[in-house]
């Protein structure tokens, strides 16, 4: 009797970590992920105007007047939906209009949780990164 309960007790354990373990690799796309969402100008676009980008249903049709190319102009940690994809449009000082439409979900290697999704803009197009702490800083890994 001891030995049938030690089993049942051994099979949910292994059938707990399994769930788990294959729940983490495949998460659905309306699962919320813990992650941060980073997007910055490239030090050769200097300063970009009349910034509009979605980013899942956290970010909407948000609008940026300006921004330069000191640091992240947005920086945002907390569970959040893996968007297909990352839309944005921008104007560089010279007037010029330009949008992207980054596809993120089919591009990222693995699991980003507790990673950074980086969105760099140049002046004529958009990079994504995958940013990973480490002891000496962020390391960066591009997807698209």
């Amino acid at each position: 009797m001891a030995t049938n309960l030690r089993r049942g007790i051994l099979l949910l354990i292994g059938t707990g970590i399994l769930s788990a373990v294959t729940g983490c690799a495949t998460a659905e796309p309306s699962a919320k992920v813990y992650h941060r969402f980073q997007l910055e100008v490239h030090k050769s676009a200097v300063q970009l105007n009349n910034i509009r980008f979605t980013y899942g249903d956290d970010f909407v049709g948000t609008v940026v007047p300006s921004a330069r190319a000191i640091a992240s102009f947005e920086d945002y940690s907390a569970p959040m939906r893996i968007p297909e994809e990352f839309d944005i449009s921008w104007e560089t000082r010279d007037g010029k209009k330009h949008e992207a439409n980054v596809p993120v979900r089919s591009r990222l290697p693995g699991s980003i949780e507790n990673k950074s999704i980086v969105f760099v803009i140049m002046a004529d197009h958009v990079e994504g990164y995958v940013g990973v702490s480490t002891p000496t800083g962020q390391k960066r890994e591009r997807f698209y």
